[in-house]
């Protein structure tokens, strides 16, 4: 907080206030404990012989009559005020704030390790859902799904309609056959993948936000939501350029009937991709002739990794719809819940809920997230389908099938549009708890390292001085 050192007088002199407070203190000090007393015992005998304070019955307070006479507004009493002060009238409950729009490398730092760590936390804890929903849209698990459509026919009572494979029915299925931990296949590269995804996602969207907010926003007029969207747009793509290699391997991982690790995985992928381009490691450009080439580890060449960025557009096609509707929605629901609570005081007059700030706050960014969660795998989830089916068949020998090959095929085969939603209930759940928990653990791990929203806050409070009394 801060508080007044320089005053400005009538006749342009600069006072400053750190002296006169230090001479009051000085005289103050000069006083004997028998003033003191006397002061405390009888506050009236500072006043002048000639002036004394008059009761009112009516009113129920002193007053001095030579003192100009208090007006209306003073003497009322508000809610929306902490407290009334004669001169300076109703004073707010809360000072002003305003969202700090500049902050330094170390604090956009922790910002992003805060993405890091509850991205890294939600993906892995929920990795068996996601492996459910690569299984259920794939259906190259034979064995697995033979199982679980036996399990979901049984359970059906009409035996007119084929059996619906569902979430429950996979889960059984992994566990009886291979195994509890058999869930967590491919939790290596989703760890990474999550690390990569969580410091790009939240830092960069911070970082770009209030970029814009400094450049953009007019603070007189409030943020403006669309600044915000290509914000989280902007900072969306290059999230999915450094993903963009970690994620195709996850969903190769995934798409295996067995646990592979990730090393194996990325091998697999460089020598599929040499037998289909026809080369060899002897038949490759020496390590030596390109700049890229010199980086890379022996025997990997740069035609070697080009590849892992063929599912960019893909990538981006699923996650730039989906993180735009997720801040939306989250920023439209946070704010209109808090809104609603606060003006209906259901928490108290002197409550007022704020997104991620204590408990009430930190439980409506879960809320609110979750609400977001659904609403970004709706609009995502085709583009996700498709991306799941094109990396899983650039595993088989020929050339990877284009995107709109899959969907026409889709379209085409029984049930039409529909196809596209295959394995949507499974990622809905998913986001439910993944972005829920996601923007709980964001806001709780930023109070934690000191970049929270009140860190983040700057405020303006003209009577914290006074209240401290400096």
């Amino acid at each position: 907080m801060a508080s007044v050192t320089q005053m400005g007088t009538r006749n342009g002199d600069v006072v400053d206030t750190r002296d006169l407070r230090k001479e009051n203190q000085d005289t103050l000090d000069a006083l004997s404990n028998e003033a003191i007393m006397t002061i405390q015992d009888d506050p009236i005998a500072l006043l002048p012989a000639t002036t004394r304070p008059q009761f009112s019955k009516e009113g129920g307070y002193f007053s001095i009559p030579s003192l100009p006479a208090q007006s209306e507004m003073t003497l009322m009493s508000s809610k929306a005020c902490r407290s009334i002060d004669p001169l300076f009238g109703g004073i707010g409950k809360a000072p002003v704030t305003k969202n700090a729009l500049t902050l330094s490398g170390d604090q956009y730092l922790r910002l992003a390790l805060s993405g890091a760590i509850c991205t890294v936390l939600v993906r892995t804890a929920l990795n068996p859902l996601e492996l459910v929903k690569t299984k259920i849209q794939l259906q190259n698990d034979e064995e697995i799904i033979e199982l679980a459509t036996k399990k979901a026919a049984a359970s059906q009572k009409s035996e007119d309609t084929p059996p619906v494979v569902g979430t429950t029915q996979v889960v059984q299925s992994l566990i009886e056959v291979r195994g509890p931990l058999s869930l967590f296949q491919s939790a290596d590269i989703t760890f990474i993948t999550s690390v990569v995804f969580g410091l790009f996602g939240f830092g960069a969207t911070e970082l770009f936000r209030r970029s814009f907010s400094a450049v953009f926003f007019n603070e007189d007029a409030g943020p403006n939501e669309f600044l915000f969207l290509a914000a989280a747009g902007l900072a969306t793509l290059l999230t999915c350029a450094a993903g963009a290699p970690f994620e195709i391997l996850r969903v190769r991982s995934m798409s295996t009937t067995e646990n592979q690790g990730v090393a194996k995985v990325f091998d697999e992928f460089v020598e599929q991709n040499r037998l289909k381009r026809g080369a060899t490691i002897e038949s490759t450009p020496s390590a030596s002739s390109t700049p890229v080439a010199a980086l890379l580890p022996a025997g990997l060449q740069t035609e070697d990794i080009k590849p892992l960025w063929s599912s960019f557009n893909p990538i981006v096609s699923r996650e730039l719809p989906f993180a735009v509707t997720k801040f939306l929605v989250f920023d439209l629901a946070a704010g209109s819940i808090a809104n609603l609570i606060n003006s209906a005081n259901l928490l108290g007059d002197d409550v007022k809920i704020q997104v991620g700030v204590g408990g009430y706050g930190l439980l409506l960014s879960a809320f609110s997230g979750a609400i977001a969660g659904i609403a970004g795998a709706l609009v995502s989830h085709p583009a996700d389908l498709i991306l799941t089916l094109t990396s899983a068949s650039s595993r088989e020998e020929g050339e990877t099938k284009d995107w709109r090959v899959i969907v026409k095929e889709l379209l085409a085969a029984d049930g039409g549009i529909t196809n596209l939603f295959a394995g949507f209930p499974a990622r809905a759940v998913f986001f439910f708890l993944v972005i829920g928990l996601q923007f709980f653990l964001y806001d709780y791990i930023k109070t934690l390292l000191d970049v929270g929203t009140d860190d983040l806050t700057l405020v303006l409070d003209v009577f914290y001085a006074i209240r401290q009394g400096l």
